[in-house]
């Protein structure tokens, strides 16, 4: 399988806000949980979610800085990822509260890596991806990343758990059997 993809990767910021590919673009899952089933099927919430999303990326950018990036291929955006710390992601204590544990201080949050054209899956785009957001991470000082890996569907917005292990992380907490919080030292 090929996997030299030529690809450009660029952090978000608030002047391409609307290069966040669509399917990720109004997803509030992580920001605004109470909105996030009602946008998925109403063309108003959607829109509603869009602009929930900018803003909190707006205000995460203000006060955390990086919080994101955007993969391009041929000038199309293909790729995203969007990581905070647990405070900007609300939906985090959801979790918190059935015993999978607070993260850290000095730890992100990786709430989303997702190639959304699948004709480049495999291809090495989301190690890449994953990779740059590492470095920024290091290069920033944060002790560690930590994301929720579904165990058994690849085709899923937090990634595969295998794609994690495979970029050297760890299972921190096995109490969600689907769904295992990974960590990796930085």
């Amino acid at each position: 399988m090929d996997r030299e993809v030529e690809i450009d990767i660029e952090d978000i910021r608030k002047s391409n806000l609307l290069d966040i590919p669509e399917s990720c673009r109004g997803c509030v899952y992580w920001e605004c949980p109470s909105d996030f089933e009602k946008g998925k099927s109403d063309p108003q919430r959607k829109a509603e979610s869009e602009i929930k999303k900018r803003e909190w990326f707006e205000k995460t950018l203000d006060e955390f800085g990086t919080c994101g990036k955007i993969v391009y291929h041929e000038g199309v955006p293909v790729a995203y990822a969007q990581y905070a710390p647990s405070a900007r992601l609300p939906n985090i204590k959801e979790y918190e509260s059935k015993d999978v544990g607070k993260l850290e201080e000095g730890t992100v949050f990786l709430s989303c890596l997702y190639v959304a054209d699948e004709t480049l899956r495999d291809k090495g785009v989301g190690e890449t991806l994953l990779q740059n957001v590492i470095e920024d991470l290091r290069r920033r000082g944060f002790k560690a990343i930590e994301t929720f890996a579904c165990r058994s569907q690849a085709n899923n917005p937090s990634g595969p758990m295998a794609f994690y292990v495979k970029n050297g992380f760890h299972i921190k907490d096995k109490t969600n059997p689907e769904f295992p919080l990974m960590r990796l030292l930085l």
